[in-house]
């Protein structure tokens, strides 16, 4: 696999938001913040067009190979020709526009923004046929055929294009932490969505009629500690022509291949110098274009200059992803006559004295497409003997390779550690929950939730200064806690993250109240719960003293936060 970073001749200035290649060509959209839309040209290493706007550009996408659209800062939807360079405002959401995408099949242009609207425009009339106003602000949206994808909160949600008056269809995502990007499988139906936590939740059925593949993965394993690596995922693509091979991108600069079928991961790329920020697969799935840039989301985000790199994915990597085809599986089949070793080692590292023979591990090292990859292939000689088979991912370009006995003790630790990483693939049943998660302070709004001081509070007044000379708007957040009332405040950066409560209501029956001030409550399994007190709202609980005593069928909702609960809501259902 070869990399090669694209060359501008005058920089992207900003952050990259969003980059595609064409769908029959191999010319790659790239919009930023910079307010400029650019047009490059892979296969000539040329930049064919620099369009400047008004506004920062937030996302963009083809219609054809000569027409693109942009999604502003300014609220505004812009239609791009790609041949003269001229642009035109096809219409406006009432805030920022975020997201757009053009479905060719239905030739129908979807936007959303976060003023809450998902508008559907006729591109040829330059006009909106049906506008949806929503609950949550759209994150991610994608396309496959008809089917239409939403990220909002931590769900995702179905939309079919053919029936524009009809209802979003909602889809188990499996995460619990607010989503940041969402994809389509364009070769199977499915998709895949990314959460800020850094979990990765799959839904794909490869054939019409298999069954449904569904489960959750983070796309780093626990820590030695035992902690998760908590990174958002900020792209997710399927490749077009390789049946269950999709790449994570997150905002560390990792990259990661995985097999979606048998729950593996297929190799990762060297760590790029930016977060990613976008993917995209050509047509073929032969090119991944990736754009390693800051995107406003952590407060020590690296902030290198955005560049955009270009990788040729050939078959030594992928090749078919869902049965462990490779171009040159005939290596596994015969490996001791068709590897070909450049040097080899037998060496004692232990010496039992209660044992005759001696241990050691027998190596022969081949390098491939990448010279900063070289493969290991041999056998451990001890008792049994075992086979070892395995890829090193190096920070350096293999010159040569010589196995002298020290060298092979510090490969075979390394060879260790790789298979020693294991990523915990989970269905809904066992994956956790954490009790908060991250979330842009920008995008938290009134009546949203956020943590202050370590409690879990509800907002109730949010304003936002203008970016001083260090580069940072500032939110200021006044909340009152969910359980004692009491008024918190907090000032945060608005590109920095705030941690969110996860924030439920259970209603359950009141069955009892006992002396001492504690509730039994009937749940849904005919249960009871008993270790809640009556709560300290005097309001409430007179309503809730008043109406068991007259004899009352009650039902009491109760909160749940961060480890706590606390009733908040009486509902009375009529005598019992």
């Amino acid at each position: 696999m070869k990399g090669a970073r694209l060359e501008f001749g005058s920089p992207i200035s900003d952050a990259v938001s969003r980059i595609r290649f064409a769908p029959r060509t191999n010319n790659l959209l790239i919009s930023s913040w910079d307010s400029c839309l650019r047009l490059y040209d892979v296969e000539g290493s040329a930049l064919r067009l620099e369009a400047p706007s008004q506004a920062a550009l937030l996302n963009c996408c083809f219609q054809g190979e000569s027409v693109a659209f942009s999604a502003g800062s300014d609220c505004a939807i812009r239609r791009h020709d790609m041949h003269s360079g001229t642009q035109e405002i096809m219409g406006h959401h009432d805030d920022i526009a975020t997201c757009v995408e053009h479905s060719d099949e239905s030739s129908i242009l979807i936007t959303t923004g976060l003023d809450k609207m998902i508008i559907f425009w006729d591109p040829r009339l330059k006009r909106a046929l049906v506008s949806k106003s929503l609950q949550v602000e759209v994150e991610s949206i994608s396309l496959a055929g008809f089917e239409l994808m939403l990220a909002m909160g931590s769900s995702a949600y179905l939309y079919d294009l053919r029936n524009l008056d009809g209802p979003l269809q909602s889809k188990e995502s499996k995460v619990d932490a607010r989503i940041r990007c969402i994809s389509s499988a364009s070769s199977c139906s499915g998709f895949a969505v990314g959460s800020v936590d850094g979990r990765v939740a799959v839904e794909v059925s490869a054939s019409s009629t298999s069954k449904n593949t569904a489960y959750t993965f983070r796309c780093h394993p626990r820590a030695k500690n035992g902690n998760h690596h908590l990174v958002s995922v900020n792209d997710i693509v399927f490749n077009p022509c390789v049946l269950g091979a999709f790449v994570t991108g997150d905002n560390e600069g990792y990259v990661a291949a995985w097999d979606f079928q048998n729950r593996r991961r297929l190799f990762e790329l060297p760590r790029f110098p930016n977060g990613v920020a976008s993917m995209s697969y050509n047509k073929n799935g032969d090119l991944l274009a990736i754009a390693a840039s800051y995107s406003y989301q952590e407060a020590d985000e690296l902030v290198e200059p955005p560049q955009i790199f270009v990788y040729n994915m050939d078959e030594d990597w992928f090749g078919s992803a869902s049965t462990g085809r490779r171009k040159n599986d005939h290596i596994s089949r015969d490996r001791k006559s068709s590897v070909r070793p450049f040097n080899a080692i037998k060496y004692n590292y232990k010496k039992k004295k209660s044992r005759q023979h001696s241990e050691g591990i027998l190596l022969y090292g081949r390098p491939i497409c990448d010279p900063t990859v070289v493969t290991f292939e041999g056998q451990f000689l001890g008792n049994p003997r075992l086979p070892l088979s395995s890829s090193i991912c190096l920070s350096f370009q293999i010159q040569s390779l010589c196995l002298s006995p020290s060298v092979s003790l510090s490969v075979a630790g390394q060879l260790e550690a790789m298979s020693d990483e294991e990523h915990h693939f989970e269905s809904k049943a066992d994956a956790g929950a954490s009790k908060t998660y991250p979330q842009q302070a920008g995008t938290i709004r009134k009546n949203g939730y956020i943590v202050i001081k370590n409690r879990p509070c509800k907002v109730v007044e949010v304003s936002t200064s203008k970016t001083g000379k260090h580069g940072h708007a500032k939110c200021h957040f006044v909340a009152i806690d969910i359980f004692n009332g009491k008024k918190l405040e907090d000032i945060v950066p608005s590109s920095h993250n705030c941690d969110v409560p996860h924030v439920t209501r259970t209603d359950y029956q009141l069955i009892d109240i006992s002396e001492d001030g504690f509730v039994s409550l009937l749940t849904e399994n005919g249960n009871t719960k008993d270790d809640l007190r009556l709560p300290t709202d005097e309001n409430l609980l007179s309503q809730i003293k008043d109406g068991f005593g007259d004899g009352k069928d009650l039902v009491v909702t109760v909160m749940s936060s961060m480890g706590e609960e606390q009733i908040c809501a009486l509902k009375d259902i009529g005598p019992k």
